[in-house]
């Protein structure tokens, strides 16, 4: 038998040539790039099968082997290009992000199963001709049910263009006019080939539908992070969109490298770059590696790794991200060096934790912001409170905001003496206004724990304005009678130039340090750093003194608190309730304030909301009380005058 090899021989040379191209490009484990790599694959094999088996027709040979070698060949063709009609429904599903779990019935059903009918089919067909068979002579002959493998492969076509219908709005047009070309062109291939049995040109077909895909689909160089050579944010999102716009329940691990800039500063920028890239070529493989999970590594920012993981079963997916966990904080060893990580994990799970790409980015953000703060190296995404780190992170903005148009409020909430008369000292208050002009009360709302640049500007904003206010009241007598109180956070103090910019701002506001006292909560106290400690000693060499606020409520130290300069320590309201409802409690408060008195240290009962507030607070013998019930915080411009008039009318 006579056939048209030509085009065979075109389509080899053109598969040869998309092979060589594509070792110019980065190659990296993506879904879609997985699955051209079977489609382009199935295509060669079943073009190259297919010219060897015409050969053996066209030049007969008389040997023993020669007819099963020929049905070796068929054979191989048919299971070849069975299989790039499976790859090309493949391709399509990585192009919309849909996969089925390897070991699941469905995944089974759906793509397997036909394949395993035609493999099984050829089987019997080497024992029992009823696809196709060759005569002594090297010809091929059909056999009756050769329209199974049509059939089959119409099915995997034809799925692949429900998806595309169902899913159109997802794809891009060009996308779309490819993927469906890639149909009509190998129809018209069957058809033709099937009509004129020796002009073979099926295969070329499908060669020149691999090549519109290869030249206008597959370029993932803007899908690259080429640093790390792994998937970037960009090709992350457009996974995540596909998936999340067709409510596919899907799992993602975050890994995070926390100490990304300490290694840098340590060993080195291209060494610590070495470092991240070992963790990278760890993440992609793990999956596969240690439990059979297909995985798809991004680097989503700096130092924040996703790994998407196709599998239904949360429990393999959750003993991923403990393994992960567990080699993350194992020595990496790098250019003779054993570098220690600093990292934690978490799983975002949908619908679960997020319902769209935007609440995604937002949780991630959010935790990621202070992700140091949390102890635990893999922890429960259900855990965080992302309705207060939300409304943290948009006081930030808001403080961001008023800094930059200089719109803070300071208020003044003077203390009661004991005797319950206003004296002339009194907490500073900072109040941000909101777009409308609305002023926002601060305290209480951001945790000890969020420590931002913005926020410890808003301190030194607050700590400025108030000495500018002292000053002016004072009128420059250093034994002046008004004085104030201003709340600091760990991370101000903790600056090495916290004293050096103290004393800046009370010499440019011709100021007294004695003028002002430093608050810091008891946790603050307990928990600060050397620079801290040292920061708070050396205040006290300009008259500035530290009062411990919410004592009660944190770790407390009394060693700490004794050897800092002290003056005063505030009650936390929560002690003062807790009195009120147990006679044991009032013992222990009342042990509290003795045993600050008897070490010459004020104390001062804080946030006093109520008339009986008020009474515990005096029965137990606080010095000084504060609170919005005795006297709310006022504006600067009216301080002076309603201290004035309260000691003139009594």
């Amino acid at each position: 038998m006579h056939y048209n090899i030509y085009f065979d021989i075109c389509a080899l040379c053109i598969l040869i040539t998309i092979a060589l191209t594509s070792l110019s490009r980065r190659r990296v484990p993506a879904y879609r790039q997985r699955a051209f790599t079977l489609l382009f694959l199935t295509v060669f094999l079943s073009t190259a099968f297919e010219r060897v088996e015409t050969y053996l027709q066209i030049n007969p040979i008389d040997a023993s082997w020669y007819n099963t070698l020929e049905m070796i060949m068929g054979s191989l063709f048919f299971l070849a290009h069975l299989g790039s009609a499976f790859a090309y429904l493949f391709y399509i599903m990585s192009v919309l992000d849909i996969y089925y779990p390897v070991r699941s019935l469905k995944g089974f059903l759906l793509l397997r199963l036909g394949y395993a009918i035609g493999f099984f089919a050829i089987i019997i067909n080497f024992f029992s001709p009823i696809l196709f068979y060759y005569s002594p002579d090297g010809a091929y002959h059909r056999g009756r049910f050769l329209y199974i493998f049509y059939v089959i492969a119409s099915y995997y076509i034809f799925y692949g263009i429900v998806l595309i219908f169902k899913y159109k709005h997802l794809m891009r047009l060009k996308t779309a006019v490819i993927i469906t070309s890639y149909i009509l062109l190998v129809y018209a291939g069957i058809i033709l080939q099937y009509l004129y049995p020796t002009f073979l040109i099926e295969n070329f077909f499908n060669t020149i539908s691999i090549t519109f895909i290869f030249i206008t689909l597959q370029n993932p160089s803007e899908m690259v992070d080429e640093t790390l050579n792994i998937l970037n944010r960009k090709a992350f999102m457009e996974g995540l969109d596909l998936k999340t716009k067709r409510n596919s329940k899907h799992n993602t691990i975050f890994v995070t490298i926390d100490n990304v800039r300490a290694i840098s500063s340590e060993i080195g920028y291209m060494k610590g770059l070495g470092v991240l890239k070992r963790i990278a070529k760890y993440l992609k493989n793990v999956g596969f590696k240690e439990f059979g999970l297909t995985t798809y590594t991004y680097r989503y920012s700096e130092y924040v790794f996703a790994i998407t993981v196709h599998s239904d079963d949360e429990a393999k997916v959750k003993a991923l991200m403990y393994k992960i966990s567990y080699r993350l904080h194992e020595p990496w060893k790098h250019d003779g060096m054993a570098i220690r990580v600093s990292g934690h994990c978490f799983l975002m799970s949908y619908p679960r934790h997020y319902f769209s790409s935007a609440e995604l980015i937002t949780k991630v953000d959010l935790v990621t912001e202070d992700i140091a703060e949390i102890h635990s190296p893999v922890f429960d995404i259900d855990s965080i409170n992302f309705i207060q780190l939300k409304k943290e992170r948009d006081y930030d903005n808001l403080a961001r905001d008023n800094l930059e148009a200089k719109k803070i409020v300071i208020k003044f909430q003077p203390f009661l003496s004991k005797i319950y008369k206003i004296n002339y000292n009194a907490d500073v208050v900072g109040y941000l206004r909101d777009e409308v002009g609305n002023e926002i009360d601060m305290r209480g709302r951001i945790p000890e724990r969020t420590v931002t640049q913005t926020l410890m500007d808003a301190d030194e904003y607050v700590f400025r304005r108030a000495c500018r206010a002292l000053a002016f009241w004072n009128a420059g007598d250093k034994n002046g009678k008004y004085r104030a109180v201003v709340a600091m956070s760990q991370g101000e103090i903790s600056k090495t130039d916290f004293v050096k910019r103290v004393k800046r701002i009370l010499r440019e506001e011709k100021a007294d340090g004695s003028w002002v006292s430093i608050k810091l909560t008891e946790t603050t106290l307990t928990t600060m750093n050397t620079i801290a400690e040292r920061n708070i000693k050396m205040l006290k060499d300009i008259g500035c003194y530290i009062i411990v606020d919410k004592f009660g409520s944190g770790y407390g130290d009394l060693e700490k608190i004794l050897s800092l300069p002290v003056m005063q320590v505030n009650i936390d309201s929560s002690v003062l309730r807790a009195a009120a409802e147990s006679e044991d409690m009032k013992k222990v408060a009342q042990g509290i304030v003795n045993l600050f008195h008897d070490i010459s240290i004020f104390v001062c009962a804080t946030d006093i909301m109520t008339k009986y507030d008020m009474e515990m607070a005096e029965s137990l013998g606080c010095d000084y009380l504060i609170g919005d019930y005795l006297c709310a915080p006022i504006k600067d411009s009216s301080y002076v005058n309603f201290i004035d008039a309260y000691f003139d009318e009594g």
